[in-house]
This record gives structure tokens, sequence and C-alpha cells, in this order.
């Protein structure tokens, strides 16, 4: 809990939250110093990008008639931003609260969170990648930390980060190939074979991250970061196919101490491809009874104007988490969800 009565009178408290203050001004160096521009896009918007499974806020917004207009809060920074690579902006980062409904209200999730987004056009997934390791270990420099201690733990920051592709992950910890299991069928057939409950017809997603955050992700990241890189091509979202195998993407996760801190893309940049997975993700949604946006067509388009990209988004409050010892994402937010729901 982090409350103003808190900080007031627990040492701790203070200390996170100045740390916090002191982590968002190095970022910004970071970048600045690297030539980056940051613009703002907009927290409400009237179209979102077709996501399968994230859930937005829905708000509606008034005239001084009083006729209201749907939006939602902005699920990451992200078509906003695009937006600016297709028009000439070609190094771009942006920090913003970001809000996703039907979150946790602790431990590592928050219904309102704080999300850095930066993109480099050309550029690619590994340029991403370096950038990732070079700004983490510039703000714990600049901040004075050198390892992460969890219990008896203590993770070297500025080692060589480890990069694995997700198949290599799959054959270390399970023994399994993941070319074998690349469609629907087959990971719900290998998670059953594990012993968990996979409904018939169930999607890619939801039967490897049953195994996935149940058998591997808590190993992650225990003596040094780790980068994860190219994942099975259904997990794709928007992001472009491996040059080396199209069955897999240029996708790319960091862990530490077993806490996933951010999630990189080689852009998608094809607009005929754009446009199937939106048509794809909204039908999903709409099946499964999710909360449906309108298509934003402009953002489409748009992305079939951007060059050859790489991009990510990355957790702050977690960076936070892990710079202070903090076990609860609760405990590096102001008048979190939770502590207001509490008060009241």
């Amino acid at each position: 809990m982090v409350t103003w009565k808190e900080i007031k009178d627990n040492p701790q408290a203070r200390f996170r939250i100045e740390t916090k203050a002191k982590v968002l001004k190095t970022i910004r160096e970071f970048f600045w110093a690297d030539g980056f521009v940051e613009p703002t896009t907009p927290v409400a918007v009237h179209k979102l990008i077709q996501e399968k499974y994230l859930q937005p806020v829905p708000v509606t917004l008034h005239n001084p008639a009083g006729v209201g207009f749907p939006f939602f809060l902005v699920t990451s920074p992200e078509i906003g931003l695009k937006k600016l690579l297709a028009a000439g902006l070609d190094k771009i980062f942006q920090i913003c609260p970001v809000f996703r409904d039907y979150e946790d209200f602790g431990h590592t999730h928050n219904t309102e969170f704080l999300m850095l987004e930066w993109y480099r056009s050309p550029g690619d997934l590994k340029e991403i990648m370096d950038d990732t390791e070079n700004l983490v270990k510039f703000v714990a420099k600049q901040i004075g930390v050198e390892k992460i201690f969890v219990g008896d733990k203590a993770v070297d920051l500025f080692a060589s980060w480890e990069r694995v592709s997700m198949k290599e992950l799959w054959e270390k910890y399970l023994g399994v190939d993941l070319d074998n299991y690349l469609t629907d069928e087959t990971m719900a057939d290998l998670a059953r074979s594990f012993g968990y409950n996979i409904a018939p017809g169930e999607k890619y997603e939801n039967s490897f991250y049953e195994i996935f955050l149940n058998k591997i992700e808590s190993s992650l990241g225990w003596e040094r970061p780790v980068m994860i890189y190219d994942y099975p091509l259904p997990m794709a979202a928007l992001c472009r196919a491996s040059a080396n195998d199209a069955r897999y993407v240029e996708r790319a996760e960091v862990y530490i101490a077993g806490l996933e801190l951010s999630n990189a893309y080689g852009e998608l940049t094809d607009q005929t491809e754009q446009i199937k997975r939106t048509e794809e993700n909204y039908n999903f949604r709409k099946e499964n009874n999710l909360v449906l946006s309108p298509i934003d067509e402009d953002f489409d388009k748009a992305v079939g104007q951007i060059r050859p990209a790489g991009g990510i988004a990355l957790g702050v409050d977690r960076l936070v988490m892990l710079l202070t010892g903090a076990r609860d994402i609760n405990d590096v937010i102001f008048e979190s969800v939770s502590d207001q729901i509490e008060r009241n």
C-alpha cells in the first residue's frame, strides 16, 4: 500500500516513490541521449487495436449538450506511436499510464500501470533487445543497483544477458521439441499430457501458457536476466515472421527473477497481413462476447507505411519493483486501485 500517510510514516515507502521518480528521469535521459523523440498520444481513444484477450476500460465522454460518445482508455500507446512511425518519426518513445480491466489488484498486476514503449524504424528485434539490456543496465547504474536480491538469490544485472529461443527453452526445461507442437490441437494434447484440463477447441495461446506459466516461467532469469525470442507463429500478435523459420515469429520477452518485464516485436509492416489479423481478432472477440471496439482502418493503413521496425513495451512499475526489492506492484504505485478500494 502506498498512500500519503504511508509515505509520511514509512521511510521504505518514501524510498520506493522517490526511486520511481529517478527511474523515470533516467529512462528519459537514456533515450534523449540516443536522439529519440518523446511524443504524447491519446489516453482515451474511440477505436482500439484488435487484440484477442486484453480487456479495455470503456468510458463515455460528453459534449456540452450532454451527448455521450463511447471511448476506451488505452491498453497501450501502440496505436498512436505506430501512426507516428508511419508519419516519419523514426525513433520514438513514450511513458504513459495504461489501463486493463479484469486484472488482479496486486502482486504483479494492476488495472492502471505505467508502460514504456519505444520504436526504431528502420530497426529490428535484435536492436530492440540490445536497447533493453542497455537501458536496464543504465538505469540500474544511475540509481546504484548492481544486483537484485530475492530471498537468498541474487540476479546480476551487469552480467551479459542470456538470449535463448523459445524452442531451446522448451527442450531445456521439458525435453520437448516445440516444432512438433505448433497447432491448436497438438499444443492442447501436450498440455493434457501434463495433466492440465484443456477444453476441446481451445486456442493455442491458452494451452501454451498453461504449460509455460506453470512449468517454465518461475525458473527464468535468476542468475542473470534472460531474453526469450522466436515465439510460435500462432502467438504472432503484431509481429512479423522469423527470417530463419516461418513457423516462428520475431517476438522476445525479458525475464528477471521469474518476472516478465517486457515484450518486444520485429514489427509487422505488411498491410494485407495486418488487415487479416485485425479481422481475425475482431471476430474472435465477437464470438467470445468480449468488449468490442470499432476497427481502426486508419491504423491498418498506417502500418503499411512503416519501414522495417522494432518495438517494445516495458512495464515501468515492474522494473521499479525489481530495483527496490518490492514484492507487490501496489508498493510502487501511489494510491493504486486496491488502495482506493480498501480506503473506501
